[in-house]
């Protein structure tokens, strides 16, 4: 047996140089060594791509994915059969290191008689692409977790400070005859949220919502305007027809463990809104659209900022079980429409 191997050190976690390994989609964007790969990574399947090294031909690759490990392992084989075949185990292994880095384990084994012949030729030309690839995906990696991103206008750069003041007053968008309401009393847990029902401003990540005692909110102008989202949800959120504002949302059923709250969005308000709290949901952004690669440097971003963010489990499991949901649902629709050929016998 063979093994080329060579390594780097990323100035990133291995959660987000898992998130940058496993978009094949965004292959192209960085990744000269494999730029077409494509597939679903998960184990037992078959990805299809080309080898690319300079001064060498292409190679078509179609290798099975053996080993899985979110965020810490990545394998694929290739096996040609025959008197003159070989094997060849191309491995990532991704080691969080003390100081919040990670270094990448980045090999490959071959075995066989064929690789015997081609070993000269892999030692030399082989090492050097894969020590690019790995300087590639350091590259990648790094720009992204230091990359800023909109999250929403409360906190990124730039906005000016927030007012101590209490929301008194709630505008929906509308340029005309817009949907007015009060707000009597204290407003609570002011938070990003980054689920799918909450409204959004245009190019937010997430939405910002808090809380008041039910009947705190009361509509005083151009209530014809509302109408209820989704009646099916616990939360009925009650929206502007008109440009899609939620400007309060009511727990109908008393056994909720949120009912006796109206939700509201505080940047409706009449004053900039405090600060979020937290952010909850996070993960959630993935798989309303936002790629899991970009995960890493929004956490960075929350936590520049002090808004801790929450999810069941770690975040990083979440973020991968989001990306896994994103997987599936991608494959199956690609394979729904695929051209379905009957064979006659």
């Amino acid at each position: 047996m063979r093994i080329l191997e060579t390594e780097i050190t990323i100035d990133a976690s291995p959660h987000a140089v898992w998130s940058v390994l496993d978009d094949l989609d965004s292959y192209p964007e960085w990744n000269k060594l494999v730029p077409d790969l494509t597939g679903r990574t998960t184990v037992g399947q078959t990805v299809r791509g080309t080898l690319v090294q300079a001064n060498l031909p292409d190679v078509a690759l179609q290798p099975e994915l053996t080993r899985i490990v979110g965020a810490r392992e990545l394998r694929w084989l290739t096996d040609v059969p025959g008197e003159q075949g070989f094997t060849a185990e191309h491995c990532f292994i991704l080691e969080p290191l003390q100081d919040g880095t990670t270094r990448v384990r980045h090999f490959e084994n071959f075995d066989g008689p064929f690789s015997e012949i081609m070993w000269p030729g892999i030692d030399i030309h082989s090492r050097v692409a894969y020590n690019q690839m790995n300087v590639d995906l350091k590259a990648r990696v790094e720009a992204l977790a230091s990359a800023n991103i909109a999250i929403h206008p409360c906190v990124d750069a730039g906005q000016r400070p927030q007012s101590e003041e209490s929301v008194e007053h709630l505008t929906c968008k509308c340029t005309s005859d817009p949907v007015e309401a009060s707000v009597v009393g204290p407003v609570y847990h002011s938070h990003l949220c980054g689920c799918s029902k909450c409204w959004k401003p245009e190019g937010a990540l997430f939405a910002l919502t808090a809380v008041a005692p039910s009947g705190s909110i009361q509509i005083r102008s151009n209530a014809a305007k509302l109408a209820i989202v989704d009646e099916n949800q616990s939360i009925q959120r009650h929206a502007c027809t008109s440009c899609g504002a939620h400007m309060v949302g009511k727990v109908p059923n008393p056994d909720h463990h949120f009912y006796g709250l109206d939700f509201l969005h505080p940047e409706l308000g009449n004053v900039l809104p405090r600060a979020p709290e937290f952010a909850g949901f996070v993960s959630s952004i993935v798989e309303t659209g936002t790629p899991a690669s970009k995960m890493s440097g929004i956490r960075r971003q929350l936590a520049d900022n002090n808004i801790a963010a929450y999810d069941a489990f770690s975040p990083e499991l979440m973020d991968l079980i989001a990306w896994h949901k994103v997987k599936i649902s991608r494959a199956a629709s690609l394979s729904s429409k695929s051209p379905i050929h009957n064979h006659s016998t």
